[in-house]
């Protein structure tokens, strides 16, 4: 990675991204026996990349395997200049997986989990009650996640400075010997 820009990432970044990715759970070892570099530079390489907020590797629950029937993406329309408190609000909520700030349709999304449909009923009328500049909000509920996983594409440069997709316009062997 670019000491100016953390955020700029090398070949071999962008193949230990795409390792946790498959599996978070790998060794360093592992790893670094598929991609033919010592546990050693993983290891800093994966530390740099956490340290830089670039990668987090959690636990995903399966909300309905941990007893929770409930599941939902909701969307809030808010009223101008009121994002940031609905977000502290709904931050606290320990119901609320992920929230998202959207640029067109809604304001912000989150998911919830909870027990099951009338756990959320009650839920949601204290939680529009609560949050600032409510307007709306429409819910999605889930019966089934059929793909869950996170294995975004992400983008290198080539010698010109050019983004291009990662993984692209190199043989293997090329981008293995990278730092």
């Amino acid at each position: 990675m670019a000491k100016d820009d953390p955020t700029e990432l090398d070949a071999l970044s962008h193949q230990i991204i795409a390792e946790l990715q498959r599996d978070g759970r790998a060794s360093f070892r592992e790893i670094g026996k598929r991609l033919r570099v010592s546990p050693a530079t993983v290891r800093a390489r994966y530390s740099q990349l956490r340290r830089n907020g670039i990668i987090e590797v959690i636990a995903i629950p399966n909300p309905w395997r941990m007893g929770l029937d409930f599941h939902a993406t909701v969307g809030l329309r808010l009223r101008p200049g009121s994002t940031e408190g609905a977000v502290a609000v709904l931050a606290k909520k320990r119901e609320v997986g992920w929230i998202g700030l959207l640029i067109t349709g809604y304001d912000v999304m989150f998911e919830v989990a909870m027990s099951d449909s009338h756990a959320f009923g009650q839920f949601k009328e204290a939680l529009w009650a609560e949050i600032p500049g409510f307007i709306g909000a429409d819910v999605f509920a889930m019966w089934d996640v059929r793909k869950f996983r996170y294995e975004f594409r992400t983008t290198e440069r080539d010698a010109a400075g050019r983004r291009r997709p990662s993984g692209t316009a190199r043989s293997r062997k090329s981008r293995n010997t990278e730092n």
